[in-house]
């Protein structure tokens, strides 16, 4: 991008009054150079807007209902625009990045910040800076940011995502790079780790061995092997194997 590039901007947040504030901070600091092009409430409508209108940058917001800031990150479609997160912690925490390819406003945004945000962002564009979702978790972690256990979990919808409720999700199973969520309707591919999903999901899934994570409340019955593993047998029918390492957690998990 050349310095007489218009730099196109999307907004994310869940708060109608704070999108408005900040198209119109957008606006006053850099009206010829700067295009907003859309406004999304939730994860969702962002990952739509993403896709559809290929934003050089967006302003998003960490703290949103469901979906966070960070689960929005990681799921951006190439290329990925740059990202200017909004957060409500102190400057303090974020010093640490401020020679990051990602950037920081601190809320309540004030013009001066906001510009100067826009400006590194305009200078670094060129570069296409890259995370993964290790770098966010660290990032997360360093700004204070702790993920609540989600009532429900982004999975690939063609060419973008849908939600789809835990409690409906009955395993993840990792084969050939893919990770899967099985459900009675389908079984959609995630864009984490069973890694991450373990460490996400918590107590209410259980890791049987490494290619399978297991929800407890779609376990109809467990029966032990002689060699010291188990199957387990799942609401719809399965039966999954339980390694010989992971048997007893499993079924104290079970138990509990």
């Amino acid at each position: 991008m050349t310095e007489s590039q218009t730099m196109r901007v999307l907004i994310v947040d869940d708060e109608p009054s704070a999108r408005s504030r900040l198209a119109a901070l957008v606006e006053a600091i850099d009206p010829a150079g700067v295009e907003i092009v859309g406004e999304a409430g939730d994860g969702v409508a962002a990952l739509d807007l993403a896709r559809e209108r290929t934003p050089d940058v967006i302003l998003l917001d960490i703290a949103m209902r469901e979906i966070d800031g960070f689960d929005v990150a990681r799921h951006l479609p190439e290329p990925r625009p740059l990202i200017i997160f909004q957060t409500a912690y102190s400057e303090y925490a974020l010093q640490a990045f401020e020679h990051d390819a990602l950037d920081y406003v601190v809320k309540p945004v004030r013009r001066e910040r906001l510009a100067q945000a826009l400006e590194r962002a305009r200078a670094r564009l060129a570069l296409r800076p890259t995370w993964d979702s290790a770098a966010l978790d660290r990032l997360g972690t360093a700004l204070g940011h702790r993920s609540a256990r989600p009532a429900r979990l982004l999975v690939r919808h063609g060419a973008g995502h849908r939600l789809v409720p835990v409690r409906e999700i009955i395993r993840f199973t990792a084969a050939d790079g893919l990770v899967r969520a099985q459900t009675s309707a389908g079984s959609p591919v995630t864009d984490y780790t069973l890694n991450e999903l373990e460490a996400r999901l918590g107590e209410g899934f259980a890791r049987v061995s490494r290619a399978d994570l297991v929800n407890v409340d779609h376990v109809r019955g467990i029966a032990s092997k002689g060699d010291g593993s188990a199957t387990l047998t799942l609401s719809d029918g399965t039966a999954v194997h339980v390694s010989r390492r992971r048997s007893a957690d499993v079924r104290r998990m079970l138990e509990g």
